[in-house]
């Protein structure tokens, strides 16, 4: 379904800089002026690829950037080339040189296009009948791991097109419609980028993906919406209700079990407000929170144990002052972590670190892109009482001494080098009464790990080398 970028409050302003994100894309600039950032896709700490389109009223996303050298500060920019006047609904890297993107038409119709060169080239690889008007319209598309995707089309042919793919997007095939909820009501469809994919953990689902989809609404009156949930790689689907009418926008989730999603209300080209819900049981139920402190309207990512949010300070952001980041542990209560500069959209990766998308100077194009790591606020007690031993370990098993202020429900993740979580856990009364914890990462490859212990309180790093 067609859905207008909710970015308001950005025409006219110019990037600034910024005290917890790195400004990246000064150097080597190939990006024109006054272009948004309007989605990214973060591959690893230094790729990642975004969907731009230019700062100016009634234009639609037909281009991208993507990261060209070896710290992840300079980008690529250039078209996305597809079927003529098709608008690209979403990017999704898979590796510094493979993407994809989702794309739709004004009147119907959509496809997925795939680049294994960088995004030199474009190739088509959904058939003439996936997507087919004029009913047909691709939402988004994402890769679940290296060789399982989706994408998430409109009513068509009697339910939702639901594609799969499981050889790396080459081909994709639809999902039966008896594996889909039934549309609420004739107008209830898709939306461009409602989606979010839990990486696989082990220990979680059989160590398999999780993805969320949201649905809206498009009669003259704003009717139910609902997110759809997948724990098989798109092959079924479940449906539950939400307070929300109109659209989900974005959804974002930290685990398994918690979640939020948030969607605007918009009169006369204002916003006149800002709803959020929040589920702690996987998506099974939602329930609307108000925030607390400083929440950002624009976008929502989860990552590192932590909720984060960019734009446009609640209703406001008519300066640059107002726009800004802050992250949540609850999705209720947000802490800020700067502001001063235009942020439009982020992604983070498994140990926090990612980019933010902004809007490219409007004289020499240069900005538009933040990089950094955000681990949240060291609890200085846990550091310090907290060992791993032995380390290095040549099997991959650690003995890990937790201290004696450590409480019950803290969180404990692992990640590699490219910031993939390979370890998540919830500590038991059992392990932080004993004050030790067997960490068996035997099953991982020689190298080095990051492990992180979060509490109300903060946060511990330890780096672990495996021999």
């Amino acid at each position: 379904m067609n859905k207008k970028l909710l970015l308001l409050s950005l025409l006219g302003l110019a990037t600034s800089a910024q005290a917890q994100w790195v400004a990246v894309n000064q150097n080597n600039v190939q990006t024109p002026p006054n272009y948004r950032v309007d989605q990214l896709s973060t591959v690893s700490p230094t790729v990642t690829w975004g969907l731009t389109t230019e700062n100016v009223a009634n234009s639609f996303s037909n281009t991208f950037v993507k990261t060209n050298n070896p710290t992840g500060t300079d980008f690529d920019f250039n078209a996305i080339t597809g079927t003529a006047n098709y608008r690209a609904a979403n990017i999704h890297g898979v590796s510094d040189m493979t993407a994809l993107v989702a794309q739709y038409g004004a009147s119907g119709g959509g496809e997925i296009l795939r680049t294994t060169d960088g995004g030199n080239s474009w190739r088509k690889v959904t058939t003439t009948a996936q997507f087919s008007t004029p009913a047909g319209f691709n939402n988004w598309v994402v890769m679940l791991d290296a060789t399982n995707g989706v994408s998430f089309g409109d009513p068509n042919g009697g339910n939702f097109e639901i594609l799969t793919t499981a050889n790396g997007g080459t081909t994709w095939t639809r999902v039966p419609n008896a594996n889909i909820p039934q549309p609420n009501s004739p107008d209830e469809a898709g939306l461009v980028r409602s989606y979010f994919a839990l990486p696989g953990t082990p220990g979680v689902n059989g160590g398999r993906p999780i993805l969320w989809a949201g649905t809206g609404t498009f009669g003259s009156t704003p009717g139910p919406v609902r997110i759809m949930k997948s724990v098989d790689l798109g092959q079924t689907w479940t449906a539950a209700n939400t307070p929300l009418t109109g659209t989900i926008q974005r959804i974002a989730f930290k685990d398994a079990m918690n979640g939020i999603a948030k969607n605007l209300e918009i009169s006369g080209g204002t916003v006149t407000a800002i709803n959020v819900i929040r589920t702690t049981d996987g998506g099974t139920t939602w329930t609307r929170v108000t925030p607390v402190g400083n929440y950002y309207r624009n976008d929502i990512d989860a990552a590192n144990g932590y909720f984060y949010s960019v734009g446009p300070r609640l209703m406001t952001g008519n300066t640059i002052n107002d726009f800004g980041s802050s992250r949540s542990v609850d999705g209720i209560n947000w802490t800020n972590i700067d502001n001063g500069a235009i942020y439009v959209s982020l992604d983070l990766i498994a140990n926090g670190a990612g980019y933010i998308g902004g809007v490219t100077n409007n004289t020499t194009g240069a900005g538009g892109l933040f990089k950094g790591v955000i681990s949240g606020t060291r609890d200085a007690a846990l550091q310090a009482s907290m060992a791993a031993y032995p380390n290095p370990s040549h099997n991959g098993i650690f003995q890990l001494e937790l201290g004696t202020r450590l409480k019950s429900d803290a969180q404990l993740t692992v990640t590699d080098a490219l910031g993939r979580r390979v370890l998540s856990q919830t500590l038991n009364a059992t392990a932080v009464g004993a004050h030790t914890l067997n960490l068996d990462l035997s099953k991982e490859q020689a190298g080095v790990y990051t492990l992180q212990v979060r509490t109300d309180a903060g946060t511990a790093q330890k780096k672990l080398v495996i021999e």
